[in-house]
């Protein structure tokens, strides 16, 4: 019986083409991971985070709009996992840099991890592409922060 199922298999095996074996895999180009056989996306696309971000969106769970309070909040990840943190201030043309390190961590990378002249903060990244980047972080124990960057 054993013989069979083996004969049987590699049968199937061999009259696959390449074109079936490879018909889903990330279909991105912009994906780190892509594709260039794959023929239908299997949502496995990974992206990069190094380069320019911009915040669009930086809320707390409770409403509160921290956006508001500045005129830009960007930030630049080198692939050498350090990263600067500038900070436009409202009403002025004055900006403030931060600089520190980042870390990916968490299954499948998940977790971004920053330290930022001391200060160390872990966000779950709850949606990535190749020009957007979503993240939740614990801002104390009853407010979570959310984040939308886009690249520019």
């Amino acid at each position: 019986m054993n013989k069979i199922t083996f004969l049987l298999l590699s049968v199937f095996i061999l009259s696959c083409s390449k074109n079936d074996l490879l018909k889903s895999h990330c279909t991105d180009p912009q994906a780190v991971n892509y594709n260039v056989d794959g023929t239908e996306n299997d949502n496995a696309c990974q992206y990069s985070v190094i380069g320019d971000w911009t915040v669009t969106k930086y809320t707390l769970s409770d409403g509160t709009n921290i956006l508001s309070q500045f005129r830009y909040i960007d930030y630049t990840l080198y692939d050498d996992y350090t990263l600067e943190q500038e900070i436009g201030i409202l009403n002025s043309t004055d900006y403030i840099t931060y600089t520190g390190g980042f870390s990916l961590g968490g299954s499948n990378n998940s977790q971004l991890n920053f330290t930022l002249d001391g200060d160390s903060t872990s966000a779950t990244i709850t949606s990535i592409t190749s020009t957007t980047l979503e993240l939740n972080f614990d801002v104390d124990s009853s407010r979570i922060a959310i984040l939308e960057l886009i690249r520019i």
